[in-house]
């Protein structure tokens, strides 16, 4: 078969911000009139007049950027749900692709670090393809760990590798073993990164084969992912909005946007990864391999078909520390790849892509800057906030608000129980929204000099009580009374920062989800539906025709 090329179209991004531009303009024209005659009393100063049009420039800064946010939502799924059936048939060469007389070694390298799960890798190991070979690649400072891993490896014959420091966290660990001279000697070809909960299903080598049989610039193929073993309430009622995720959103940026490989379920090529220098030693190491690779042509290629198995995290406590990484590690990409982006040699629709996915969680700082201009800033000019904007910004903007949750909307309220559904989406909207204190401060430390630190995601909970809930959220509490004071000193009404405040409040129930724990049966029942939902959609059933976790 002639190899092809991994091509891109900016077709997605010409519509998005046609749409933008055009909201843009009629948001833009209406401020106008608050730049002319800025709405204070007659008697103003002259200053204060033109510190009042400064600042409603700047408020519509703001939502001329919260508008682009939601824009790309609500075109990212609505297209993905018009050309769907045109962006499969876009996998047929691959599909038809014969790698049976394929040779080349696969590496399975199994980062772990304190959180060893022998049974999600002898599951990975169980691969259809006869040459590969696992590794693991071992972090962990916890002797109970070291000890299980050693007896492990013992066992089944597998390899554990272990450095002196853990410079360079996940990276670190990865390059130390790829890139030393051992294996700079060695013949392996690829190399598949696995995370401690990662399951891969047992043709997962043989179909990531095919994309590097079919496309001659592929340098990395990234699987697709489900959220299984949803073993607590917590776990099983947010678990669906990451198997409703990664098909939608991956599958749009492998044609339309800026295709990454996000941190395990990934095969990667082994001259691509030597070319780039390995990982960068940075907390958002899969991005910025990704760019790295781009700026020397190649791709990477998503792969919905192959479907592997993820966990949740475990409860609320867990979710926030993730969030905290993420938004520490994005800040720490920005600073490290912002010029490094602008200079590299890809598209420009996919620079779009790389900012608007990966700059909104640091950006939460100036979001706190936007609240605090319109709860108080503003009111204390004189400037009444009501008169600046009409009626009709209601309804792009609520539109906007509610955009991140209309894929889960499109792929989950027909598929499961609609009073569950309604509950997700409630609670959702809680587990988000009172994130932004957490994304606040990890934005705000970072800004400050704060070095960014990868942070294993907890894979165990405990029972959570009042008094350990109120230890680990009264920082969120405090900070939404406080915001909804001081809305209501200026503003004589707390209605501007409901949606913050009342999600910083009602967070505290969320804690208790985990509580409630499944047995085997129960679980592997919830995760059947759900996860049955994305493998029939993207016709995706393993060799064999069961799903793996029938297998």
């Amino acid at each position: 078969m002639q190899k092809k090329k991994l091509k891109k179209s900016p077709a997605l991004y010409i519509v998005l911000f046609a749409v933008w531009a055009c909201l843009c303009a009629w948001l833009w024209y209406n401020l106008s009139f608050g730049f002319t005659q800025p709405p204070v009393s007659a008697d103003a100063p002259q200053w204060r007049r033109v510190l009042a049009a400064v600042l409603i420039a700047l408020n519509g800064v703001f939502i001329t950027y919260f508008w682009l946010n939601g824009t790309k939502d609500f075109v990212y799924v609505l297209w993905f749900r018009f050309a769907r059936r045109s962006l499969e048939r876009r996998y047929a060469d691959v599909r038809r692709a014969d790698v049976s007389g394929c040779r080349d070694k696969v590496l399975l390298l199994y980062c772990t670090c304190n959180d060893f799960d022998g049974e999600s890798l002898l599951r990975s190991m169980r691969q259809t393809y006869a040459y590969t070979e696992a590794v693991i690649l071992d972090d962990s400072d916890s002797e109970e760990y070291r000890a299980r891993i050693d007896a492990f490896g013992r066992e089944h014959g597998v390899r554990v590798v272990r450095r002196e420091n853990r410079a360079g966290f996940k990276a670190g660990n990865i390059n130390h073993f790829l890139l030393s001279e051992e294996m700079r000697e060695s013949d392996y070809r690829y190399a598949v990164i696995l995370d401690s909960d990662e399951i891969i299903p047992p043709d997962f080598t043989v179909n990531c084969l095919k994309y590097f049989a079919v496309y001659e610039n592929a340098g990395i193929v990234q699987a697709n992912h489900i959220a299984t073993r949803n073993r607590n309430f917590f776990m099983k009622l947010f678990h669906i909005g990451v198997n409703s995720h990664w098909p939608a959103y991956q599958g749009m940026k492998h044609r339309y946007g800026f295709s990454s490989m996000l941190g395990h379920g990934a095969m990667i090529k082994r001259e691509c990864y030597e070319e780039a220098g390995g990982f960068p030693d940075l907390v958002a190491e899969d991005l910025c391999l990704s760019i790295e690779l781009r700026s020397r042509g190649y791709f990477v290629a998503f792969a919905p078909e192959i479907v592997c198995e993820e966990e949740y995290p475990v409860d609320y406590l867990a979710f926030k520390k993730r969030h905290s990484k993420w938004t520490q590690g994005n800040l720490e990409f920005i600073k490290k790849y912002t010029g490094k982006i602008a200079r590299a040699k890809m598209a420009w629709y996919e620079k779009a892509d790389i900012v608007l996915f990966t700059y909104n969680l640091p950006l939460t700082a100036i979001f706190g800057f936007y609240i605090l201009l319109n709860i108080s800033i503003l009111p204390a000019l004189g400037i009444d906030v009501g008169q600046l904007y009409p009626v009709w910004m209601l309804i792009p903007t609520a539109v906007f608000f509610l955009s991140p949750m209309l894929n889960d909307v499109f792929t989950w309220i027909f598929r499961i129980n609609f009073f569950r559904f309604l509950l997700y989406l409630v609670c959702v909207v809680i587990l988000y929204g009172s994130m932004l204190f957490t994304s606040l401060t990890s934005a705000l430390l970072g800004m400050f000099g704060k070095k960014a630190k990868f942070i294993v995601t907890p894979k165990n909970s405990e029972r959570i009580s009042l008094p350990l809930a109120l230890r680990a959220q009264y920082k969120e509490i405090l900070f939404s009374v406080l915001l909804a004071a001081v809305s209501y000193l200026f503003c004589r009404s707390v209605l501007p920062v409901i949606l913050i405040s009342g999600t910083g409040l009602l967070s505290l129930p969320l804690l208790f989800f985990s509580n409630r724990r499944y047995g085997e049966e129960q679980m592997r029942r919830a995760d059947e539906k759900t996860a049955g939902v994305v493998r029939r959609q993207n016709r995706a059933l393993p060799a064999g025709g069961q799903p793996a976790e029938q297998k």
